[in-house]
């Protein structure tokens, strides 16, 4: 194994940092930028649920991009920029549809520098024996401190601030993405050649396995329960009189759970995936069901907890599946379906959400238990079908 160019690791988790500033502003607090803007809930729905769908057919075209480009760093300079420049104009924008396309497309954009970013790292991981996780864990980081930061200056400055903090962002990790290294040219090729050639029809023959089709789909519905949430939780948040501060610290404790969960899921591993789906759904439930009932911030904060369960939790569980159901050559294929179903089916609780929201306001999360139930049917079915050797094999 080769010894890493100098500063490889350091150099990462310092853009893992930066580039998830990105994301620690976008995800609490984009929605509500976007009613600063003069959108109605149900285009708010529309400019969230956008990239949900574009990615499906970006995301292959950034892979070609980024395994066709002078190396990974020159990608994602490229992804990063155009990212940057998408959004600049929308920010400065008075036309609402000019607004929603430009974002979406900026997301989207910049949704393709974690990928690439991780191949990257991978690389790093598999030619030098680096940890991953040690650099990779330096993006989770950085989204809980932006989160409570951005909630502070916002508590201080005003919503309007909010312009400038989403423009820094982008700024932030454009030019973060100078200080990537650059994979040796020869260790490049090396790591080409050992890529696993999978079939055409990997995607088609997982998707003959019951179970893995039940895994998918239970897992894509409870993430797709979270639709209300992550378009109209900070904005019911506001109305409750939560403070910027606050609302930071809500989104905050909600990726520390999720955090939590992961580091320490292992501990449980024999409970086996559908135990730690059921767990997800049965989490989703309790939350959406109290999320419009509970007003009050102490009682919120613990509600965010659950996070760690219907996000975390359901993750781990698609995770056990796949390596339980799929063989090693198809595991890429299993990804990438759960992928594009979860998103499908989160761009159209999404694209519900908005419409709903507007009508009922936050009573509407209660409709995201339906399918967080349906999730759970799903994997409840799957359980019963599962064999005793079979939960043996997962572990």
């Amino acid at each position: 194994m080769s010894a890493a160019p100098r500063h490889f690791a350091s150099r990462l988790s310092f853009f893992y940092a930066a580039s998830f500033v990105v994301g620690g502003i976008i995800t609490p607090y984009l929605p509500v930028w976007l009613k600063l803007r003069g959108f109605t809930p149900e285009l708010i729905s529309a400019c969230l649920a956008f990239p949900l769908l574009a990615r499906l057919v970006f995301t292959p075209i950034g892979s070609w991009m980024a395994d066709r480009a002078p190396n990974r760093r020159f990608a994602i300079i490229l992804f990063a920029f155009g990212a940057l420049v998408l959004f600049v104009p929308a920010a400065f924008l008075d036309a609402r549809l000019g607004i929603l396309v430009l974002t979406g497309l900026a997301v989207t954009v910049a949704s393709l520098v974690q990928p690439t970013t991780d191949a990257l790292a991978l690389t790093g991981y598999r030619r030098f024996g680096l940890d991953y996780g040690r650099m990779r864990v330096w993006g989770s980081i950085s989204f809980v401190v932006v989160s409570l930061g951005a909630g502070a200056i916002i508590g201080h400055f005003g919503e309007p601030i909010l312009t400038e903090l989403l423009v820094g962002a982008f700024m932030i990790a454009a030019v973060s993405a100078f200080a990537l290294p650059v994979t040796p040219p020869m260790e490049r090729a090396l790591d080409d050649a050992s890529k696993v050639k999978t079939v055409s029809k990997s995607a088609w023959r997982i998707l003959t396995k019951r179970s893995f089709i039940a895994i998918a789909l239970s897992t894509s519905l409870i993430q797709a329960s979270h639709g209300v949430f992550y378009g109209f939780g900070s904005i019911h948040w506001a109305s409750l009189g939560f403070s910027g501060d606050q609302l930071g610290i809500l989104w905050a404790t909600g990726v520390v759970a999720e955090i939590l969960m992961l580091r320490f899921s292992g501990r449980f591993r024999r409970i086996g995936a559908e135990g730690f789906i059921i767990l997800g759904a049965v989490g989703a439930v309790v939350r959406w069901s109290l999320f419009p009932v509970i007003t009050d911030f102490a009682p919120s904060l613990a509600l965010q907890v659950l996070h760690g369960l219907t996000f975390a939790a359901t993750f781990v569980g698609m995770q056990m599946g796949i390596a339980r159901d799929v063989d090693e050559e198809r595991t890429a294929s299993a990804q990438g379906v759960c992928q594009v179903v979860s998103g499908v089916l989160l761009a159209v609780t999404t694209l519900m959400a908005g419409p709903l929201y507007a009508r009922i306001g936050i009573d509407s999360a209660w409709t995201m238990v339906v399918p967080a139930v349906l999730g759970l049917l799903v994997v409840w079915l799957l359980s019963r079908r599962v064999s005793p050797k079979g939960q043996r094999s997962a572990g």
